[in-house]
């Protein structure tokens, strides 16, 4: 019998036991360690957000509207204070843009000629425009005041003189009116007769803002003076495409800054939608669009007329927003296909937070601060808002538009801010609009002054996206978020959705979004 003795096999066998317990310890510690790795990389999979090494000083008063003083039907009234209040400019151009150039200060309002009905101009005003008589100096002051604004003044070299516009800024400081930014003209490059009868060449142009600076500089030697500038493309007229050069030799050595309006497109083109229902454009169309703000930039800092703007020299964006060929008589009948949407909202803030890469730029102010939904930030009336399709008037009255209820987080995240940084994420998601350009899906910057830092922060993807934000923010920050589809019309505050709270680490930053953040360091 070859069986082995009892006391051998209870040996055999307590060893066969202690490697059985030993194997299953050692793939315990080894399934923990893999899980403790696993876990470990997960969190390094997160998309994390880090401040960048480029920063850039900032003015505190960095966000301005723009205001077609025409539209303001008094500056005292309760319910445009508040509205501008809570869009919380810091600046306000006066009286705005094309009107600058044919408005009559004294009279608070167009010039005679169109009171009267014998003006012959390019550009043509409505009988209610001609007879407003609402936004005198004084006028001006009361409504700076109540909403803690500054002026930024847009002399009229064009039915004016510079006799006369001088004795504006000195009444307007008489009254107690800040004179601390002036504009020398709007857009006079613009290939129309009213600009040609003034000034035939570019050059003419330039001499006589030479005059109108050395006069300016006499009486208000602190304030800041801007020459009319243009960003064109390679297909506008000879006029634009020697506008900047003609500044070069006096104009822009005597100034202090240029001017540059700068509107993009929706990307769309211009053939009828197929979609029925308003705004006419669908989740695809989306991606062009958001993508185009990061076009019109790059095209912007690429083109020669930009190249050429001297280096020492500040530039102010006294009109930016989404532009559509829906406007003058050869485009009559045409309709939207974006504007007043929540995609326009997006839209405006990238553009806002775009403008921050270059450190030249001073201030910027956005086209425009109340009137209807092509442009306006806020929406006074509920004709304000009309559907393209059932002409339908559907606006809360003194609401924001998709622009307002994006730029008033932009306006509050940069109030009183000094520094900014740009922040990029590790794992950002890039998207393709027209023409297969990439433009990443989250983009923002860090704000700071002293122990406060506010970040600002857009998501353009159609997707949540999670980022740790831990490396930008030591304590607890607490958030604001607004957000929806990029169809959505904005035309009352319940439109999008909003929350607030407090971040630990993480931050989900939902689909179509603009967040703003903000931490205080004790």
């Amino acid at each position: 019998m070859n069986s082995k003795p009892f006391y051998k096999q209870r040996y055999f066998f307590r060893r066969f036991i202690l490697l059985l317990i030993g194997l299953t310890i050692w793939i315990f510690i080894g399934n923990s360690i893999v899980a403790h790795q696993s876990k470990k990389n997960q969190g390094k999979t997160f998309n994390q957000a880090h401040l960048a090494s480029f920063s850039r000083s900032l003015s505190p008063n960095f966000f301005c509207s723009n205001n077609n003083a025409l539209r303001v039907p008094s500056w005292q009234d309760s319910n445009f204070v508040e509205a501008v209040q809570r869009l919380n400019p810091k600046k306000i151009r006066f009286p705005g843009g094309t009107v600058s150039n044919y408005w009559d200060w004294r009279y608070g309002g167009l010039i005679e000629d169109f009171r009267d009905g014998k003006a012959d101009f390019f550009y043509s005003f409505n009988s209610k425009d001609a007879q407003y008589d609402s936004s005198k100096l004084a006028d001006l002051l009361q409504g700076l005041t109540l909403t803690n604004t500054e002026p930024v003044f847009v002399l009229n070299l064009s039915t004016s003189d510079l006799p006369s516009q001088l004795e504006m800024l000195r009444t307007a400081r008489h009254i107690g009116l800040p004179i601390k930014y002036i504009e020398l003209g709007n857009e006079l490059y613009i290939d129309v007769a009213d600009n040609k009868d003034v000034f035939p060449q570019p050059q003419d142009y330039a001499a006589e803002t030479v005059k109108w600076i050395d006069a300016i500089r006499q009486e208000f030697p602190t304030a800041k003076i801007a020459v009319v500038g243009v960003t064109p493309t390679s297909r506008k007229p000879r006029r634009l495409k020697k506008w900047n050069s003609s500044l070069l030799s006096e104009a822009l050595p005597k100034a202090d800054a240029i001017v540059l309006h700068i509107y993009g497109s929706h990307g769309l083109g211009n053939d009828k939608s197929k979609i029925q229902t308003y705004p006419f454009f669908d989740s695809e169309d989306a991606k062009t669009i958001l993508g185009q703000p990061f076009a019109k930039w790059k095209k912007v800092q690429n083109t020669p007329q930009f190249e050429l703007l001297p280096q020492d020299k500040k530039i102010w964006i006294t009109e930016y927003n989404l532009f559509e060929n829906i406007f003058y008589a050869k485009n009559k009948g045409k309709k939207p296909k974006v504007m007043g949407s929540w995609a326009h909202g997006l839209y405006a803030a990238t553009m806002s937070l775009l403008f921050l890469e270059e450190p030249r730029v001073e201030f910027i102010c956005n086209h425009q601060l109340i009137s209807n939904f092509y442009f306006a930030s806020i929406l006074p009336h509920a004709s304000s808002f009309k559907d393209p399709v059932s002409q339908s008037s559907i606006a809360k009255p003194y609401s924001f538009s998709a622009a307002g209820s994006a730029l008033s987080l932009y306006a509050n995240a940069i109030d009183g801010m000094t520094q900014a940084s740009p922040i990029y994420f590790d794992r950002n998601s890039i998207a393709k609009g027209k023409n297969e350009f990439e433009y990443p899906t989250l983009y923002g910057w860090m704000f700071s002054h002293k122990l406060q830092k506010n970040s600002l922060i857009v998501n353009l993807s159609d997707r949540p996206q999670k980022v740790d934000l831990s490396p930008l923010f030591k304590q607890k920050p607490s958030y604001e978020t607004i957000f929806g589809s990029p169809r959505d019309l904005v035309t009352n505050p319940e439109v999008l959705e909003k929350r607030t709270g407090t971040i630990e680490k993480t931050f989900i930053f939902p689909a179509y979004s603009v967040t703003k953040i903000s931490s205080s360091s004790s």
